[in-house]
Formats: C-alpha cells, structure tokens, sequence
C-alpha cells in the first residue's frame, strides 16, 4: 500500500523518487532510481526535518510544515507524515504548487497507515 502511494506520487511531473523514513531515519518505503542511497538519505532527511522542527519550537514559529533543499540539481522536500516522514527528490525546474499539494494528499494516506 505504501509502495502504491509512492507509485502515484512519483508520476506528478519533475518527482524524480520518493521514500518514507521513520522520524529515527530508518526506511520504511522508497520508489526512488537504483543510483540513490535510500538508507543515507533517509537518515540524512531525518536529521534535517527533527533539527528544522526543534529550531522552529525554539523560535516560536510554530509547528513544522515542510522542509525544503534548494541545489543546482534538484529540489529535496520533507514532510511530516505521523510516524514518519515523507520525502520528495524533484527536478530543479518544478511546479512546487502542485508537488506540495500532491505530498498534502500522500501525507495524509501514509498517516492513516503507519
């Protein structure tokens, strides 16, 4: 089922992968090219949303919606998903409006099922 989620996701135009990490970094799901480490990234995604989620607590921002990494290459976009995290590998040139909507939706799913 989480495998379907992922699926789906990945056809919105510029997704390149995506995975689910628990918020300990270990992976729980991924739908990403053979040339990606799943684990590395997951456990890098992890550290990067529970730093990014304290620091938002500690400057009184709020709850944490999303995380992303802007580079050359590409976009990196977590978000929090329950009991984990979902992260998103996009193409540099992407429509963020309707990737942050489909994770919304993804989100969502992933949540009533872990």
């Amino acid at each position: 089922m989480l495998e379907r989620i992922l699926a789906d996701l990945n056809k919105t135009p510029g997704i390149i992968g995506s995975l689910i990490s628990g918020k300990d970094g270990l992976p729980i799901a991924h739908a990403v090219p053979p040339d990606i480490d799943v684990e590395l990234v997951c456990a890098m995604a992890s550290a990067v949303f529970g730093t990014s989620e304290r620091s938002a607590g500690e400057l009184k921002q709020g709850e944490l919606d999303r995380v992303m990494i802007e580079s050359g290459n590409g976009k990196t976009l977590i978000v929090d998903a329950g009991e984990g995290i979902l992260v998103v590998l996009t193409r540099p040139d992407v429509n963020l409006g309707l990737i942050r909507l489909e994770m919304k939706r993804a989100s969502q799913e992933i949540k009533s099922l872990i």
